[in-house]
């Protein structure tokens, strides 16, 4: 067996990428180990912050969750629960799920890839790492990345909505509802969903704006 048929890593030795709202932090197996048939990542988050955010999977990806090290508090549907090192959670896709850290350094693995169809590497990935380098230089340099990506696919919704998120973040709460219609009218009706589940929005609940945005 030649050395390029395997490969070992650790996964405390993998870099980290946080979001934009600091948690949960990217750390990305699946683009070291260059798995091309399904999801994979570890994410990590302080006590009290979420290691997995938010959200729902519409497009039907499976998705099942290792709890590697410290303690997460689940939210799946209408149910919490606690999990611990050793657990394994499955998640049907369409169900609202949610996992917060409970322990410093807590580390969840996830696994995901839809069923009955070949794995595509999500764009979400490449954001967040170019964009947490970016920011680490300053918010201009974020700034700056964001125009760049709207200016290369400005019919794209993602690009529209990761800079809704950015503006909600940084207090421009004027350009962030203004990125918001953009994603809304360009994207399928999933990005309302996501616009809604999503934490990097919540400031933007309580404006009169919002329910006007979002019908």
């Amino acid at each position: 067996m030649s050395k390029r048929d395997y490969r070992v890593v650790s996964l405390d030795e993998l870099e980290r990428y946080p979001a934009m709202s600091g948690a949960p932090v990217l750390m990305p197996l699946r683009r070291l180990l260059d798995v091309r048939a399904f999801g994979i990542n570890c994410w990590t988050a302080p006590a009290g912050a979420p290691v997995i955010e938010r959200h729902s999977e519409p497009d039907g990806d499976e998705e099942v969750y290792v709890v590697i090290r410290g303690g997460v508090r689940f939210t799946v549907g209408a149910e919490t629960f606690d999990a611990g090192p050793a657990t394994v959670v499955h998640v049907s896709p369409d169900m609202l799920r949610e996992a917060m850290a409970t322990e410093p350094e807590t580390l969840v693995l996830a696994v995901g890839a839809k069923p009955g169809e070949a794995f595509e590497p999500k764009s979400w990935e490449d954001f967040q790492i170019a964009f947490a380098q970016a920011r680490a230089r300053g918010e201009e340099e974020a700034r700056a990345l964001i125009a760049e990506m709207l200016a290369r696919d400005p019919r794209a919704w993602a690009p529209a909505y990761n800079a809704a998120c950015f503006e909600a973040l940084s207090g421009n709460t004027d350009a962030a509802f203004e990125h918001l219609a953009h994603a809304l009218a360009l994207g399928p009706p999933r990005v309302r969903q996501l616009a809604a589940e999503g934490e990097d929005l919540a400031s933007l609940h309580s404006d009169p704006r919002w329910q006007q945005v979002m019908g």
